[in-house]
C-alpha cells in the first residue's frame, strides 16, 4: 500500500517552463561569471524575466521573500555594529586572540578559536546572523595579530555554515527534523563528529598556505568518506533494522523470526 497525503503550498510541476527557466538560469550564470554583470541586478532581472514568461506568478515571487531571514540578518548587522562601537567587539576579540596565543600554535590557534566560538553560535541561531555578529569579532582579531583578513573571513564563512549539531541553526535541519522524527541528540550524535573533524581540517588548512591545494581537497575527501562510514553509515544500517523489526511486529501473524522458530 501506499500512503499518499497533499504536500502544503505545494502545485503540479509546469514542465513546459522548464527550458525557459534552464536558459534564463544558464545565461544569468555566464553573464555574472564573465563580469559582464553585478550578481544582484542580473539576478532581479532574470527573475522579472521569469515572472513576465509566466514562470513564477507574482504571488509565488513574494512568499519566496523570507523577511524572517532578512529581519535577523538586518538585527544581527545592528548588533554587530553596536559591539564594536561599545568595544564589546574588541574585549571578544582580545579573549580570543588571548585564547589563540595561550594554545601556543601561531595564527591556527586563532583560527581555531574563532571558528569554535562562530559554530557554537551559528547552532543557536541562523548562520547569517552569526557571520554578522562575528564578522567585526574576527576582524578585530585579525588585525591585533597581523593574521590574513581574508583567511580570516574564510574561517569565519566555513564555521558559520557548519551548523550540524542543532536542528535550529539551519532552515534544511528544522526541515528534517519533525517529518524525519529526528531528536536532538540525533543531531548531536552526528553532527558532533562532523563539526569537529571541519573545525581541525579548516583550521589545518588555513594556517598552511604553502602547501598545493589539491592536498586539500584530498586530505578534506579521505576524512569525509571516514566519517561517513564510521558513524553515518552505522546508524543508518541500525536505523533501517530497527524498522523492519518494528513493521514485522505490526503485521498480522507476529514475528516470522518467532513463527519460523515455533514451526
Amino acid at each position: 500500500f501506499a500512503l499518499i497525503s497533499e504536500v502544503a503550498d505545494s502545485k503540479p510541476p509546469r514542465l513546459n517552463k522548464l527550458i525557459p527557466a534552464v536558459v534564463l538560469t544558464v545565461i544569468m550564470l555566464a553573464v555574472v561569471t564573465a563580469g559582464v554583470g553585478n550578481l544582484l541586478v542580473s539576478g532581479l532581472i532574470t527573475a522579472f524575466i521569469m515572472g513576465c514568461m509566466g514562470i513564477i506568478s507574482q504571488q509565488e515571487a513574494r512568499d519566496a521573500v523570507n523577511w524572517e531571514v532578512y529581519i535577523t540578518i538586518a538585527s544581527a548587522f545592528g548588533i554587530g555594529l553596536a559591539m564594536t562601537n561599545s568595544g564589546l567587539a574588541e574585549v571578544i576579540a582580545n579573549g580570543l586572540v588571548w585564547v589563540g596565543q595561550a594554545l601556543g600554535i601561531g595564527h591556527a590557534g586563532l583560527y581555531g578559536a574563532v571558528y569554535l566560538a562562530t559554530f557554537l553560535i551559528s547552532n543557536i541561531v541562523t548562520n547569517n546572523a552569526a557571520a554578522a555578529l562575528m564578522f567585526p569579532i574576527a576582524l578585530e582579531a585579525a588585525e591585533s595579530t597581523g593574521a590574513d583578513s581574508l583567511l580570516m573571513s574564510y574561517n569565519l564563512m566555513l564555521a558559520a555554515s557548519a551548523s550540524f549539531m542543532s536542528p535550529f541553526g539551519y532552515t534544511t535541519n528544522l526541515l528534517i527534523y519533525g517529518p524525519g522524527g529526528y531528536k536532538v541528540k540525533d543531531f548531536l550524535y552526528i553532527g558532533t563528529p562532523m563539526q569537529i573533524v571541519l573545525w581541525v581540517l579548516t583550521t589545518a588548512i588555513l594556517s598552511n598556505t604553502t602547501n598545493p591545494w589539491y592536498l586539500s581537497w584530498i586530505v578534506t575527501s579521505s576524512v569525509f568518506v571516514l566519517t561517513l562510514v564510521v558513524f553515518v553509515f552505522p546508524a543508518f544500517v541500525k536505523n533501517i533494522f530497527k524498522k523492519a523489526n518494528e513493521a514485522a511486529h505490526n503485521v498480522p501473524g507476529g514475528d516470522p523470526v518467532e513463527n519460523s522458530l515455533q514451526n
